[in-house]
């Protein structure tokens, strides 16, 4: 029998709208390989009451995952909360007193008033080491439930995950791991995604099909059971099929993310690149520069928004500028050239665009955007229309763009990195 999979978010702030809950998700996709059954997810405020009524909506045998509270703060509650609701004692835990003291130290601050809390642990359960923040997640079994407490800021509490999925296998908590295939891919619609595997998704109905939108694309997923033997030899089968179906759309098959795997391919490479950004204001280069070691190949950019910022900084000249307006293949090329230039960089990525909600027209509507790959041989544009809004428009840029430079790395010298088959967003 397998476990369910209750969720508990504590924090005002989530009620209040102040902040999402993306750490479900998170715990979710964690769990996604085992297949267990998520019961629900609650939000609740940070009180005795709310806490207590939302553990009491569980089950024995359930897995029970609580996000938030967990600080030095007054309104941090869940882990006192957890241990009268539990009835079990709060004490101080002295390997967590010096992790957290070895920490601050290192970090070059004095141990906070509020860290002894951190340090207390309800008996029964485990203390596991929080490398990115303070306060430690806690695991564990208590009234016949199966205890997760993490922090709530999202990089403290993904970074305990794969810590919590290995301590939930080592105590038989999960079930086998389906056996899974993964293709991460840019530039295809969902759609458009789906409908190119039908046939091979028809001939094959033992295998559980998935697709997910991401930040860079769509993934799909191929699944099947640990004990499903005609399933398990399916999946085989199809992995090469898939593969060459998808081809030059596939930016991964492991969960990474597509600027990480540009990092990797420029590293690798020797090669750098620099950015000339308008529409998107910045969020290219820090896409790019969000890998650690980034500095081996990410040089600089140029935040071009203004036109006479185009002209002076990257030498678009201003007759360009006027004839063709600064969203236009011209112009963006230009900027390419003047990034690579003014940078001394292999590649350069430029991109201008009518991100929205404003300043579209017939010839030019809102979502219109140019983008610019320069190499080292030349410099290849293309057009997209996005159609979102203003945001989405944006980050659809940020992931057009770093997924073409992929493409170049990938395609080689000479090789325009767009081709007939792409459906994304094309005008």
């Amino acid at each position: 029998m397998r476990n369910r999979v209750n969720m508990i978010a504590v924090g005002d702030e989530l009620l209040e709208g102040r902040t999402a809950d993306t750490n479900s998700g998170r715990i979710q996709r964690a769990l996604g390989q085992h297949a267990v059954q998520v019961a629900g997810i609650q939000v609740v405020p940070d009180t005795k009451e709310a806490i207590f009524q939302a553990l009491d909506r569980t089950d024995v045998g359930d897995i029970v995952f609580l996000t938030g509270g967990l600080g030095s703060t007054p309104d941090d509650l869940t882990r006192d909360m957890v241990a009268q609701w539990a009835g079990v004692a709060l004490p101080q835990d002295d390997a967590v007193r010096q992790q957290l003291e070895e920490r601050w130290k290192r970090l070059g601050r004095k141990v906070g008033v509020g860290v002894q809390r951190q340090c207390q642990v309800p008996e029964g359960m485990a203390a596991l080491e929080n490398h990115v923040g303070s306060a430690p997640g806690l695991v564990g079994c208590l009234k016949g439930r199966i205890l997760i407490m993490l922090p709530g800021v999202p990089s403290e509490m993904e970074g305990l995950l794969p810590a919590v999925v290995q301590w939930l296998t080592d105590h038989g908590h999960l079930p086998e791991a389906r056996h899974t295939l993964l293709w991460r891919t840019g530039q295809i619609a969902e759609l458009a995604l789906v409908r190119k595997l039908d046939s091979i998704r028809e001939a094959n109905p033992e295998l559980q099909w998935s697709w997910w939108l991401t930040d860079w694309g769509v993934d799909v997923r191929l699944a099947v059971e640990p004990d499903n033997k005609l399933g398990k030899a399916q999946l085989a089968a199809v992995e090469a099929p898939v593969s060459e179906l998808l081809g030059h759309l596939v930016y991964s098959r492991q969960m990474e993310s597509l600027p990480e795997v540009v990092g990797r391919m420029l590293k690798a490479k020797g090669l750098t690149v620099s950015v000339a950004e308008s529409c998107t204001g910045g969020l290219i280069g820090a896409s790019l520069t969000d890998q650690a070691g980034s500095s081996a190949y990410f040089r600089g950019g140029i935040l071009a928004y203004a036109d006479h910022i185009k002209n002076e900084l990257l030498g678009v000249p201003e007759a360009m500028l006027q004839k063709n307006g600064a969203v236009s293949e011209p112009v963006v090329r230009a900027m390419a050239e003047g990034a690579q230039r003014q940078l001394n960089t292999d590649y350069a990525l430029a991109v201008s665009g009518i991100s929205g909600p404003g300043g579209g027209s017939d010839e030019k509507p809102v979502g219109t955007t140019w983008v610019a790959v320069a190499t080292p041989e030349d410099v290849y544009t293309w057009a997209y229309r996005f159609p979102g809004d203003r945001p989405r428009n944006r980050l659809l840029t940020v992931a057009a763009i770093v997924d073409s430079l992929r493409r170049s790395l990938e395609f080689g010298p000479g090789q325009v990195p767009w081709m007939a088959d792409d459906s994304w967003c094309r005008t």
